[in-house]
């Protein structure tokens, strides 16, 4: 199997996991890539958070962030360096913990297979992980766009 069906294989498997980890959680899977949004980067303003995930719509993202916040998982605040602007936090305890328990076992799981690798070996592959993850950000903008 060529490494581009292995790529498309393992995005399905992925999509597949996600859904599941958000039904868990009872969240869908857009707020689940939000809070994975917020957990990466930190406090983030609506629409640079709806920008990363790839929301169009002006309202939608008002939507997932009431959502996620009814839920306990984001805060919303003012920026301390610009009082007019909202800023949407990630809320770490609580059901965020929850959370993170569920995707403990996928993490144990990835550990126990880079520990097969060498250092050499991980290197390439996290060389091949970063550069085929700047395609699909590359690929998916062009969507968008179009």
């Amino acid at each position: 199997m060529a490494v581009s069906d292995q790529g498309r294989l393992t995005a399905m498997r992925s999509a597949l996991f996600h859904v599941g980890v958000a039904g868990r959680a009872g969240i869908n899977v857009t707020d689940l890539n939000c809070l994975a949004v917020l957990d990466r980067e930190g406090p983030l303003t609506p629409h640079d958070l709806a920008v990363r995930i790839g929301l169009t719509r002006g309202g939608a993202i008002t939507a997932v962030v009431d959502r996620l916040q009814r839920a306990g998982y984001v805060r919303r605040g003012r920026d301390g360096a610009d009082r007019r602007r909202v800023l949407v936090e990630l809320v770490r305890e609580g059901p965020y913990r929850a959370l993170q328990e569920i995707q403990a076992d996928v993490n144990r799981a990835y550990a126990d297979l880079a520990g097969s690798y060498s250092d050499a070996e991980l290197t390439i592959i996290h060389d091949f992980a970063v550069r085929a993850n700047d395609v699909m950000r590359r690929q998916a903008q062009r969507l968008w766009r179009d």
